[in-house]
């Protein structure tokens, strides 16, 4: 009659099998890695492009300013509009007019007179 028959198995080797998954997650996960700092760094790359460019807009409207303010800050720009009378000027008073004189002695530590007469005191 019939003998017995064993059923045979295919082993498997678990610690070669262990040791490819884990060889397979790294790589697939270095990958992943590699894709998204590739990407971050083209966000960042826009980014940056978007910022300098941004920069260079107020750096212009930064210099049209500046001549703005001497165009209309100028001398002749300052008599047009006294002329026009939208400026007012008076003359400063004597007693508000404070005059420096070269000092005698070239000790720093010296105590001047001065003299400030203040006015309505």
């Amino acid at each position: 009659m019939h003998a017995p028959r064993r059923k045979t198995f295919n082993s498997v080797n678990a610690a070669s099998l262990a040791r490819w998954i884990l060889i397979t997650g790294f790589l697939a996960l270095t990958g992943l890695i590699y894709v998204y700092l590739t990407l971050q760094l083209y966000h960042l790359g826009d980014r940056k492009k978007a910022l300098e460019n941004e920069l260079t807009s107020l750096r212009s409207q930064n210099d049209v300013a500046s001549v703005q303010i001497a165009a209309l800050t100028s001398r002749s720009a300052m008599q047009r509009r006294l002329k026009e009378g939208y400026l007012k000027m008076i003359p400063i008073a004597e007693q508000n007019i404070v005059r420096l004189s070269v000092p005698r002695s070239r000790v720093e530590d010296a105590v001047q007179p001065v003299a400030n007469k203040r006015a309505g005191r």
